[in-house]
């Protein structure tokens, strides 16, 4: 046991030893094995029929997770306007996310008076949020503010965050958006998600059908998870060494 206790107090000085402070936040290629890369519904049109359709490949749900779990010991720069909300504590809220959902479309061409709206249909707690991120830039808005509201998309592939507190009980959430076709006009400025007061006024246009996209996470806490990340490293660690006393002896 005392073995084992050393052991611990090793890998967590280790981790903290090896702290980056990051000036971006990990997206869905940057996260651990098993837990990276997108999972992207595909929105499509038929101009001649004026349909709307979806490809949307089963997916294993993804984490909502902290960044203790993304990136063991790192923080965010104090700068950053997502510090507050997602740096673990001190200085931050620690809260989870994810962006390995997103949209994505194909095939899409509408006239100029018209462009695609994503609309958040549902979502099944009101404490999750969505946020409008873009990389390199200063852009960490909050978009979906509940069930109803929309922005415009002009169609190129989107991640968007999805967050939860911290203290939000572990388990499973799921949010549905509808995509439609609006009578408006894309206005860039923010990114691939237009949220201005005529994006959030616009009106879907009739002639053209919707489709729903479902997305579920598997959300973990903080705590409970930064714990078994310096435990599961400890762990190893004490099985190296245990190996390296065998091989001497």
């Amino acid at each position: 046991m005392k073995k084992f206790l050393f052991v611990f107090t090793l890998a967590a000085l280790a981790q903290s030893g090896q702290a980056t402070v990051l000036t971006s936040i990990p997206g869905p290629d940057a996260q651990p094995p098993g837990e990276s890369g997108m999972i992207m519904p595909m929105v499509m049109l038929n101009e001649g029929t004026k349909t709307l359709s979806l490809m949307f490949d089963p997916y294993t749900p993804p984490l909502l997770a902290p960044l203790t779990y993304y990136s063991p010991g790192d923080s965010f720069a104090p700068g950053a306007v997502w510090y507050s909300l997602l740096n673990p504590a001190p200085g931050g809220a620690g809260a989870l996310f994810s962006n390995r959902f997103g949209f994505s479309s194909m095939s899409v061409t509408l006239p100029s008076d018209r462009a695609l709206a994503i609309r958040l249909a549902s979502v099944s707690s009101g404490l999750m949020e969505f946020w409008n991120y873009v990389d390199g830039d200063t852009f960490f808005d909050e978009v979906f503010t509940g069930a109803g509201d929309q922005v415009l998309w002009d169609g190129v592939m989107w991640h968007n965050y999805f967050t939860l507190p911290s203290s939000a009980a572990p388990g499973t959430y799921t949010a549905s958006f509808e995509v439609f076709v609006a009578n408006a006009t894309f206005t860039s400025g923010t990114g691939h998600a237009d949220y201005t007061a005529a994006a959030l006024a616009a009106t879907r246009d009739m002639s053209y059908n919707t489709v729903t996209i479902d997305y579920t996470w598997q959300a973990i806490p903080e705590p409970s998870t930064y714990l078994l990340l310096i435990s599961a490293g400890a762990s190893l660690l004490f099985i190296k060494l245990r190996r390296v006393k065998q091989r001497n002896s």
